[in-house]
């Protein structure tokens, strides 16, 4: 390795950090370890872990500390990277205030720092099934000047995850945006709270940025606060559970080095710039992780036919899975197979699908909110929600014309708003099917 006492930049520590790599494969007589193998390893974002030996990001203490004794450190070296690292950021720090504006020197004027948020709530720590999506989100980073923020909206049925994965791409993505991490529940999908407004979701945000408490100026005004307040900054903004676009465009930033999670229920096909992730149910193998991972380890073991039942009456949806599973928790002398007995029953399987403050009825009833809110269409869509899941299987616009006793184009609306809140799938035009929970919610109404 070369000299570690004189590094004081991300650039000098990310070389050695290839060094450190580089040694590692000559003593075990293999390739370096990719940056996949090490997010493996870790847990963390194989993108993170690349801007990490580029220089881009200097890794939090814990992690570096990982990282290196992952790559063969010895003891003194392992000191000596230790204080390395420290003096990078010593030195960051003096050159830069949070933002990325350099530091006042002789004075004292420009007052504190801003503060530097940190808002995510708890993620979970394993998300089984769910790969694919990561890597899509893992390549989440601050944009180039002029480009504008990146944003990402999740879209899917009730129950399918989107929040979990929102949440926990967020912690993997944390250290690319130094300048703080925002969060809010939008609550658009909650059963027992109206939609957050924007300019309530403003004044709490340029709280956290550092604004003035309480924020005096008008919604208007809020927002280009914001975004000047975000301007020079690298933050990392998650919206949760949007009722619509127009709930979310007010809390877009303008600025290249931020990003942009959303959660929602339909698609948010009108807001600008945004790529957009659906998110289905689970792959079978998946699906007994998860349950697995509620259920506690080895309780599946002896009876996985019975863990496989479970999972297809879960309709492999996440938040069911984990229902099941936290129910079978909390009653260690059960056997696996007496809830898949209860599952069974289709009148029950929705009641069964509930424990502590998690609900899978109250999950789907949200589409039916938003149908209701959706004027005379909407509630025509709701009114023929129970006579469309009467049927079996697939439906076409004739078929479904035929049960509701409507017009073609009248049904084919119905169809589409169905499509629009997750309550209905469409895989092909004109055709069109129910998830098997989502048909047994609409037999039975919103209403217990």
């Amino acid at each position: 390795m070369g000299p570690i006492d004189s590094v004081d930049t991300a650039d000098a520590l990310a070389a050695l950090l290839r060094q450190l790599r580089r040694r590692a494969a000559r003593r075990d007589g293999g390739a370096q370890l990719t940056y996949r193998q090490l997010a493996a390893r870790t847990g963390w974002a194989h993108g993170v872990i690349g801007d990490y030996f580029a220089g881009k990001t200097l890794p939090p203490t814990d992690r570096f500390d990982t990282l290196v004794q992952l790559l063969g450190a010895t003891g003194r070296e392992l000191r000596l990277l230790a204080t390395a690292r420290d003096r990078v950021e010593e030195a960051r720090r003096a050159r830069t205030v949070p933002g990325g504006r350099p530091e006042p020197t002789g004075t004292d004027e420009a007052g504190p720092p801003s503060p530097v948020p940190r808002q995510l709530p708890p993620g979970i720590p394993e998300l089984p099934g769910r790969e694919a999506e990561l890597q899509v989100l893992d390549g989440l980073r601050p944009g180039v000047r002029g480009s504008g923020p990146a944003v990402v909206a999740l879209d899917g049925p009730g129950g399918v995850g989107k929040s979990a994965l929102a949440v926990h791409a967020a912690h993997r993505l944390a250290e690319r945006f130094p300048d703080g991490q925002l969060y809010a529940d939008l609550r658009g999908a909650r059963r027992e709270d109206r939609p957050v407004p924007p300019a309530v979701v403003l004044r709490r945000f340029l709280g956290a940025l550092g604004a003035p408490r309480p924020y005096a100026g008008s919604a208007e005004d809020a927002a280009a606060a914001y975004r000047t307040l975000l301007t020079e900054r690298r933050v990392l903004i998650v919206l949760d559970n949007a009722l619509d676009a127009a709930q979310v465009r007010p809390l877009l930033p303008a600025a290249h080095g931020c990003a942009v999670l959303v959660t929602s229920l339909g698609v948010l096909a009108t807001l600008n710039g945004a790529a957009h992730l659906h998110l289905t149910p689970l792959p079978p193998p998946a699906s007994i992780a998860v349950l697995g991972l509620w259920a506690g380890p080895g309780r599946l073991t002896a009876e996985h036919g019975a863990a496989e039942v479970i999972a297809g009456h879960c309709g492999h949806l996440p938040l069911a899975l984990r229902i099941a599973g936290a129910r079978l928790a909390a009653r260690p002398r059960w056997p696996v197979r007496e809830l898949a007995d209860r599952l069974a029953d289709p009148a029950r399987r929705l009641a069964e699908l509930s424990f502590a403050d998690l609900d899978m009825h109250a999950a789907l009833a949200a589409g039916h909110r938003e149908l209701q809110a959706r004027g005379p269409t909407g509630r025509a869509a709701a009114l023929a929600l129970p006579l469309l899941a009467a049927e079996q299987g697939e439906l076409t616009v004739a078929e479904a014309a035929v049960t509701t006793g409507g017009a073609l184009s009248a049904t084919e609306v119905i169809l589409e708003q169905l499509v629009d809140v997750q309550l209905l799938e469409s895989r092909a035009p004109g055709r069109y099917r129910f998830h098997p929970l989502t048909r047994l919610f609409a037999l039975r109404g919103p209403v217990r």
